[in-house]
């Protein structure tokens, strides 16, 4: 069996240049704040009491950075994976604002993270976010404990919980839903 300790990356540095926060994901290329620096670290000690094997990352450069804080002081292997990223508030990727990501996630939340029956919605459902996940952390069976630095939402939807801090850490193990 294996246990994925899921773990929220630090807190980010939103604070880009205009170029880099005009639409879509430009704004997935904040490293860490300082704040998150020291979240990360100070959660590394526990982390390596709980001895992972591997780091798998999301490709958002708010976990890549927590990624390489983690693997100096772990000396473990990482690898990114691309289907670990954040939820997607705009399949279209035609979001400018941070308001626009807020009012995809309050439709999110109204619909209860899925498109109503019969309707599409321009956001990414919770469904389609645990299916993706799911398909790499299949892949990572073969270990007993695997680090994974992800995203909030990326935590809910396979584990329901609706509140995820930074550098919080939630373990999930693979029999905790089926087919993966």
């Amino acid at each position: 069996m294996t246990t994925f300790y899921l773990l929220r990356h630090g807190e980010a540095d939103f604070r880009l240049p205009a170029r880099w926060r005009a639409n879509g994901w430009g704004a997935d290329l904040a490293p860490l704040s300082p704040r998150g620096i020291e979240q990360i670290q100070a959660v590394a000690e526990r982390l390596g009491q709980l001895r992972p094997e591997i780091i798998i990352s999301s490709p958002m450069t708010r976990s890549l950075h927590s990624t390489l804080l983690l693997s100096g002081v772990l000396r473990v292997p990482c690898v990114v994976e691309f289907e670990l990223h954040e939820w997607v508030p705009d399949l279209s990727f035609s979001w400018t604002t941070l308001e626009d990501v807020l009012a995809s996630l309050a439709d999110l939340e109204s619909c209860g993270g899925e498109w109503p029956q019969g309707e599409k919605r321009p956001w990414e459902p919770l469904s389609s976010v645990r299916a993706r996940v799911l398909s790499v952390l299949a892949r990572y069976r073969r270990y007993e404990r695997v680090l994974t630095v992800c995203h909030g939402v990326v935590i809910r939807a396979l584990t329901g919980k609706r509140e995820v801090h930074c550098a919080e850490i939630v373990p999930f193990k693979d029999t905790d839903l089926p087919g993966i």
